[in-house]
């Protein structure tokens, strides 16, 4: 784990986050509660990581949450006030990904 993911973790540990609107909308259509967020980003999986990434660094962490069915979520970081931000989450889906740790292009 690099600094950059360590500051997320540290941040979601101390409850300095935020959920985007577009995350709390996904969060609803896809039935995925804020307790399976922050267990994916604290012990799950970083499986990209785009560091020039606007406005803030982002990356994607992905945790076997729901009967072993992998949970992704975006997170980016805003090194200003050190506080992460939840983008986006969804589950696995084969026509989107080769396998849990591998998108399709």
């Amino acid at each position: 784990m690099n600094s950059f993911t360590f500051k997320i973790r540290v941040a979601i540990a101390s409850n300095n986050y935020i959920i985007s609107q577009h995350a709390r909308l996904r969060m609803g259509q896809r039935h995925v509660n804020r307790d399976d967020i922050l267990r994916t980003i604290l012990h799950g999986a970083i499986i990209e990581q785009n560091l020039d990434a606007h406005p803030h660094p982002k990356c994607l962490f992905m945790y076997q949450v729901l009967f072993g069915e992998p949970l992704y979520v975006a997170c980016g970081y805003n090194a200003r006030n050190e506080q992460a931000i939840i983008i986006t989450v969804h589950w696995f889906d084969p026509n989107k990904w080769i396998d849990w740790y591998t998108r399709r292009r």
